[in-house]
């Protein structure tokens, strides 16, 4: 269908402190692509978030140039949410109105690390008339997201909160380790929310692992409930490098560094007082993942591999050492 005219990263708008928190922008459209393959794993439905009297349904992949949607990567979900264009389309339904904006249920976002470019996957809502003019129909699915139109991106505030205390979560393990005087080097973390860990390069003796694990778990909760607030920053190499290794030699900064005006900076998130690397998403402050009871949850050493479960508390508690 369209074909994208602008090669240009996609600019992220949740990678500053305040659009960490921003869950609705204004757009404009690089690129629209209409799925057709059916059988492809991007064309899965949500049934019952389309219209039963719509027409054929449309599966599309949007770029524009920016999002306050986080692409999935970097151990953290992808947002959800809804795209709307400011730009409207005729309707030949005359219980509807004659002219209509176009709506997509956004399911998956991407990234492509070479480019920055952000792919927006997800189905159409918006009712579109039966036609069975191919012409007029490869010219109605042009219509739906127009380059260089203007459209709002929302994102599912719900799920954004939900995967945002996860990965705040994750790093108040970080900071535990660090109280606990367990400064091993990250190598993985995981923050879905179907079990969520952090993995350290490393071991703990069997005989200590019952009490270390006591130990972190109090300090986790400690750091909860200081109710320590979140930072955000954008720094050059050098100073995330002095940020981020003072206390042990844990990051390589080559593998965060981002490429602006070809000055290679790093976004550093401070979690608990911890500085680390990151490009997800968090909550404002530890306080907030006093509620639903976020946790340490147990403790597993294996083949050089110290894996730190946590979670929620009423997902249950499964500790192991």
């Amino acid at each position: 269908m369209s074909t994208t005219t602008d090669e240009e990263a996609t600019e992220l708008i949740h990678l500053s402190y305040d659009g960490n928190f921003q869950l609705e922008t204004d757009a404009r459209v690089i690129l629209c692509k209409v799925i057709n393959d059916e059988s492809s794993t991007n064309n899965k439905i949500d049934e019952k978030n389309v219209e039963k009297d719509s027409g054929d349904v449309i599966r599309v992949e949007l770029q524009l140039d920016k999002t306050s949607m986080h692409p999935q990567g970097g151990g953290q979900p992808t947002d959800i949410g809804f795209i709307t264009s400011n730009h409207t389309i005729d309707s030949d339904d005359d219980n509807d109105n004659k002219h209509c904006a176009t709506v997509a249920k956004i399911d998956k976002v991407t990234i492509d690390r070479s480019t920055g470019i952000v792919t927006h996957s997800g189905t159409v809502l918006t009712k579109t008339a039966k036609n069975n003019n191919n012409d007029a129909a490869e010219a109605a699915f042009d219509d739906l997201f127009p380059p260089n139109s203007s459209v709002t991106v929302n994102v599912d505030a719900t799920n954004r909160t939900l995967l945002s205390e996860c990965h705040t979560a994750g790093h108040v393990v970080d900071a535990a380790m660090a109280k606990c005087n367990k400064l091993l080097p990250p190598t993985k973390g995981y923050h879905f929310l179907d079990g969520p860990y952090v993995e350290y390069k490393g071991s703990i003796d069997i005989a200590d692992r019952t009490e270390f694990l006591s130990q972190l778990q109090e300090s986790y909760q400690q750091l909860i409930n200081e109710d320590i607030d979140t930072q955000i920053q954008t720094l050059l190499v050098d100073e995330a490098e002095e940020w981020c290794n003072r206390l042990a030699k844990n990051f390589n900064m080559k593998d965060f560094t981002t490429s602006s005006d070809e000055i290679p900076t790093v976004r550093v998130v401070t979690v608990a007082g911890w500085n680390c690397p990151c490009g997800g998403t968090h909550v404002k402050s530890t306080g907030l993942l006093k509620e639903r009871g976020w946790c340490v949850k147990g403790l597993k050493c294996k083949k050089g591999v110290v894996r730190v479960r946590y979670g929620m508390k009423d997902r249950g508690i499964e500790v192991c050492a």
